[in-house]
């Protein structure tokens, strides 16, 4: 602890104040003592941001509770509000900077540097009113989603173009090959000829085939045009009229289903808020503002940042066991003596 102070800043102002306000913060998080990182190119932290201090107009000294360590980093660039997650990475030598940040929304400002217990919890209320104003949001939505997914009721899918087009020449053949079968002379003449032996009628049974093959191709080739300058452009128009109509449905109900799953998953999300809620009253965190409006709530972004700012600030929660200690003068240390590590049980 005081190697870290001392390292941070010569300042001796800054000193004192540092070294009170970073015991504060190390006794509200459960922890002995500051770690200092080791600086490589590669190195990387991810935690919640429980501390900053001003060291110079570029530097500040960020404190970051990684879950099993608080470590401190100089670190120059924009600085989220405590409560944020964040992962710092190396910049400058020696100097630390923070990204994928995940801030703390509404304007809420945690403060752990104070080891005086947190009196006043009406935040904690005012968020319990604002996702119980969330929950009747998401019902009402539920509720409308489901009314129109069920009044759009099944639509199957309907027949291609290509599908209809084959069913309709397949139909036409059909038709033509039983109107080409063998006339009555045909068939005549096809006795006659296997009564004469094998070879002559092989040669007539190939003309009498041939000649009805032709007639039939001939017949089909017609129907087929005809019916390509006929009926088919009606039939053509109404299949891309039912395909429009099914590809508009398809797009409503994937949709109205997508709708769906996300009121399912925010609603799930603003019921575990409320027992995060009742931990964070207990917990007693100290928030200094706030700014929520619950006017925004019908917003989608605004019910979004309230549910997640509430997931962060249960994620702050410290994970450690309570200190057991009696006092947190038991815990501070004197800013030019030895750390004083309280007992641990």
């Amino acid at each position: 602890m005081r190697a870290v102070v001392e390292r941070a800043t010569q300042d001796h102002t800054i000193t004192a104040q540092l070294h009170d306000a970073l015991w504060a913060v190390l006794w509200n998080r459960r922890y002995d003592d500051v770690d200092e990182p080791v600086w490589q190119p590669d190195s990387a932290y991810s935690g919640l941001l429980a501390f900053v201090h001003g060291l110079d107009p570029q530097t500040v000294l960020a404190g970051v509770d990684t879950g099993e360590s608080f470590v401190a980093f100089r670190v120059q660039g924009a600085v989220p509000l405590t409560g944020s997650r964040v992962r710092v990475v190396p910049g400058a030598p020696e100097m630390w900077r923070l990204s994928d940040v995940q801030p703390v929304g509404l304007g809420i400002e945690l403060h752990f540097d104070n080891p005086a217990p947190a009196t006043d919890q009406a935040w904690v209320d005012t968020l319990r009113g604002g996702v119980g104003g969330l929950r009747e949001i998401f019902d009402a939505r539920r509720e409308q989603l489901a009314a129109r997914r069920a009044q759009l009721g099944a639509l199957q899918e309907p027949s291609s173009l290509e599908e209809i087009w084959r069913e309709e020449v397949s139909a036409i053949s059909d038709r033509v090959a039983l109107e080409t079968e063998f006339t009555p002379k045909e068939h005549a003449e096809l006795v006659r000829a296997r009564s004469k032996g094998a070879r002559s009628a092989d040669e007539e049974e190939r003309r009498i085939v041939g000649a009805r093959k032709k007639r039939f191709s001939d017949r089909v080739a017609a129907e087929v045009a005809a019916f390509r300058e006929g009926r088919w452009p009606a039939i053509r128009d109404r299949a891309i009229a039912e395909t429009r109509r099914y590809v508009d449905y398809r797009t409503e109900v994937v949709r109205l289903e997508d709708a769906l799953q996300r009121i399912r998953a925010l609603t799930d999300r603003a019921v575990k808020a409320i027992g995060m809620l009742d931990a964070l009253e207990k917990a007693g965190f100290r928030v200094a503002a706030h700014t929520f409006a619950p006017g925004r709530l019908e917003e989608a972004a605004y019910a979004e940042e309230l549910l997640r700012t509430i997931e962060l600030l249960h994620a702050a929660i410290p994970l450690r066991a309570a200190a057991s200690a009696t006092s947190f003068s038991a815990y501070r240390a004197p800013t030019a003596g030895p750390s004083v590590i309280p007992p641990r049980f």
